[in-house]
C-alpha cells in the first residue's frame, strides 16, 4: 500500500483536510474511491479505526466495487480475527478485479492461517509469476510446503527468498527449520546459530536450534539453550510446552531422571496454555501426544 512519505506529503495532508473540514461542517462527502482508500489507511495506520470504519463505510456506499477499498475492509474482517469469512472477501475481490495484487497477497496469508496450504501454493505461485524479487510471498510459499511435508521444495523457496534479499532473517530463520525437517542437522545448526547472533532473545530459534543440537547428541548445549529460551520469554512462550518437553527428552538421554520428571511435570501444567497454531510457531497438544510423548521418556530411564 501507500508509503509513509505519502501520507507526510502536501498533497495527502490537503486531501485529509478536506474530508475532515467536511465531516466536521455535516457536509456531504463525494471523493474518488482511491482517496478515501488513502484516508482509511492513514486512520488504520495511525490506530484511529473507528474513523477508518466510517471512511471505508462512506467509500464502499459510493463505490462499491473500488478494489482498494474492498481490500481494506478486507484486512479489517481478517485482523479482527474472522479469517473464514475474510477469505470468502478475497475471493468475491479476486473474481471482479483478479489482478488486484494486494488482495492476492492478502487472501494467501488468509490461506496459510486456515491452513488450505494446497489452495495457498497455487496462489503463491501465481504471484511469484508476477514478481519473483517478492521474499516475503517466497518465505509464505516455503511455509505452505512446509504444512504440506515438501520439505526439499520448501528448502528452495528459502533459498530463493535469500537470493533475493539476503538480510531478510525471518527467511534465514526458516531454512534453519528447513534443514532441521530435511535431517540435516549440522547445517540447520550453524543457519540457527548466525540467525541467534543477531537475535540472540527468540526463543523459537533457540528451541528450534536445541532440536538441531539433540539431533547431534550435543545435550548439554541443547538443554541450555532450552533453559535460555525459558528465561528470555519468562515461560510464556507460544513454544513452552515443547520445550519442556524436549528438556525432559534431553534430561533422560543424559540420565537425569528427577530432572526429566520434573521438566515432564512442566509440560502437563503447561500444556492447555500453549496458543494454538498460528502456522509458524506452537500449537496446542492434546492429552493423548503427551502421554505419548510422556511415555517415550520414560522408557528411556529404565
Amino acid at each position: 500500500m501507500k508509503q509513509d512519505d505519502y501520507f507526510n506529503s502536501q498533497d495527502f495532508r490537503e486531501l485529509l483536510q478536506q474530508y475532515e473540514a467536511a465531516r466536521r461542517g455535516g457536509r456531504r462527502i463525494y471523493m474518488d474511491g482511491d482517496d478515501l482508500a488513502d484516508i482509511a489507511e492513514y486512520y488504520l495506520n495511525n490506530r484511529r479505526d473507528r474513523e477508518a470504519d466510517t471512511v471505508l463505510a462512506e467509500g464502499l456506499r459510493m463505490h462499491p466495487d473500488n478494489p482498494e477499498l474492498l481490500y481494506l475492509r478486507t484486512e479489517q474482517i481478517f485482523d479482527r480475527g474472522h479469517a473464514e469469512e475474510a477469505c470468502q472477501e478475497a475471493r468475491r475481490i479476486l473474481m471482479m478485479h483478479p489482478d488486484h495484487t494486494p488482495t492476492k497477497e492478502l487472501y494467501l496469508e488468509i490461506l496459510l492461517d486456515l491452513q488450505y496450504c494446497t489452495e495457498a501454493v497455487h496462489v503463491a505461485e501465481e504471484l511469484l509469476d508476477r514478481d519473483a524479487y517478492n521474499a516475503e510471498v517466497w518465505h509464505m510459499l516455503a511455509d505452505a510446503q512446509t504444512a504440506l511435508y515438501h520439505y526439499d521444495a520448501a528448502l528452495e523457496s528459502v533459498e530463493y527468498g535469500l537470493s533475493v534479499n539476503p538480510g531478510d532473517d525471518d527467511l534465514l530463520h526458516a531454512k534453519g527449520v528447513a534443514l532441521i525437517q530435511l535431517e540435516r542437522y549440522k547445517e540447520a545448526d550453524e543457519v540457527l546459530a548466525e540467525y541467534l547472533r543477531r537475535h540472540p532473545e527468540d526463543d523459537h530459534a533457540l528451541y528450534n536450534r536445541s532440536i538441531a543440537l539433540t539431533c547431534l547428541e550435543r545435550y548439554e548445549d541443547a538443554s541450555a539453550l532450552l533453559d535460555h529460551a525459558t528465561m528470555v520469554s519468562k515461560g510464556q512462550s507460544s513454544e513452552q510446552t515443547q520445550i519442556y518437553l524436549q528438556q525432559a527428552y534431553i534430561e533422560a538421554k543424559m540420565g537425569h531422571r528427577n530432572e526429566a520428571l520434573l521438566a515432564l511435570d512442566l509440560a502437563k501444567e503447561t500444556k492447555q496454555l500453549c496458543p494454538p497454531s498460528d502456522g509458524r510457531h506452537g500449537s496446542v497438544m492434546e492429552d493423548a501426544d503427551y502421554e505419548n510423548i510422556k511415555a517415550q521418556i520414560l522408557e528411556l530411564l529404565h
